[in-house]
């Protein structure tokens, strides 16, 4: 299906291996899910498309409030909280997922642009540093995927073991609470069914860190490149025309990944601001059932969710603070690159390029908030304001009286 999984091993300097590599298994997974990336589409794509859009945007997120709305009094406060985090999750799916819809176009744009980069690496260290970058990043999505599959494995488990379904969902002609056949029929027809979403939720929730991730590594390659300009041992570092073009190639290649941000920005910029606000609300959730509510059994489901919801931000505020402190050091290491021996020229280059430089690549989310580690802490701290209200307000006890 991917390639029986070879990128996840660096590939030899003799095989093309380009950026856009490493981004390859999570494209595939949304052109399973309907996204027509290469314009390729059959009719059968085409119908099969339709049904997944109604899915993933539509049937999964209004399955919950259905469900709500009809058996609600029939809900212990446990499978309640369970199945409301994983509601809020499916909102802010959907809405995802339909950003990438009308984004589709940036990413191969932002591919693009990494074809552009990889012009500039020629060096046969340089191609070995892509090749580590795409293996790493592969491993990073498959992580994804194990960790999806892990939470989605263990809470049907756990359902089967308390005699209830995983994931609450509604289905109009099945009720499992009547018997114990329909009830390991819902089971697993949710557990294929929202699995198949949890599936598409892989690509939706790892495409931003995975793009930041690859940006990364072509900003310490260029870094690399900008001290080498005042290395006493570059060979040519006494012809003043070899020199001002491997200048004008480093300031070339930091123009392509401003415009590699400015096409991946707005597609993460409105996702990762409802991730940042749900996940505090789930994660706060998620801490009210553990403490106050949940067995043993249940507990490692929810420890399984909660890597999964912090899969969802925390690699991506790492690769964006170390983005920033990464292009600090590429005007530090331009300042000390011996610019000062070249011609007037160089230096006047050099000059303009520096003032570039000491404005660092930042991520936001709706142009409010920085993507960074601060922020991540913020919305762990909204998690934990969360479960201190419903404490002060003895949620256990009166969810139980009412049980």
């Amino acid at each position: 299906m991917f390639g029986h999984f070879k990128l996840i091993y660096p590939a030899p300097i003799s095989e093309p291996i380009r950026s856009r590599d490493s981004n390859a298994y999570m494209l595939e997974t949304l052109r399973n899910s309907g996204l027509n990336l290469k314009n390729d589409f059959g009719i059968g794509r085409k119908i099969w498309r339709v049904f997944s859009f109604t899915y993933n945007m539509l049937i999964l997120p209004v399955s919950f409030p259905i469900n709500y709305v009809i058996h609600l009094v029939e809900f212990p406060p446990e499978l309640l909280l369970q199945s409301l985090q994983l509601c809020l999750n499916t909102w802010c799916f959907a809405l995802k997922f339909f950003t990438l819809i009308i984004y589709t176009h940036r990413l191969e744009l932002a591919n693009k642009h990494f074809d552009e980069l990889d012009e500039y690496c020629v060096k046969p260290a340089e191609k070995r540093k892509v090749r580590d970058m795409v293996a790493a990043i592969t491993r990073l999505y498959l992580t994804f995927v194990v960790v999806y599959v892990l939470y989605a494995t263990s809470t049907l488990l756990d359902g089967l073991l308390h005699q209830r379904v995983p994931y609450n969902t509604y289905y109009p002609f099945i009720n499992w609470r009547v018997d114990r056949t329909q009830m390991y029929i819902q089971s697993f027809l949710e557990y294929f069914i929202v699995g198949y979403a949890i599936y598409v939720a892989t690509a939706t929730d790892s495409y931003p860190v995975i793009y930041v991730a690859a940006l990364r590594t072509h900003i310490l390659l260029l870094k690399d490149r900008i001290i080498y300009l005042g290395d006493p041992n570059n060979e040519g570092i006494s012809d003043p025309s070899y020199m001002f073009k491997s200048l004008v190639d480093c300031i070339k290649a930091h123009r392509t990944m401003l415009n590699f941000c400015d096409a991946i920005q707005p597609i993460i910029s409105g996702t990762i601001f409802a991730q940042f606000i749900i996940c505090g609300s789930i994660l706060g959730i998620i801490m009210i059932n553990m403490v106050l509510f949940a067995d043993q059994s249940t507990r490692f489901g929810i420890v399984t969710y909660v890597m999964a919801v912090l899969l969802q931000t925390f690699p991506l505020c790492f690769y964006c603070n170390a983005i920033v402190d990464d292009c600090n050091e590429l005007a530090d290491a331009l300042f000390h690159s011996a610019w000062w021996v070249h011609d007037k020229r160089y230096q006047r280059t050099v000059i303009q390029f520096l003032q570039k430089l000491q404005q660092p690549m930042t991520f936001t989310a709706m142009n409010i908030f920085n993507i960074n580690l601060a922020t991540n802490i913020n919305v762990a701290k909204f998690a934990f304001t969360v479960y201190a209200i419903a404490s002060g307000m003895n949620l256990d006890q009166k969810l139980s009286i009412k049980e």
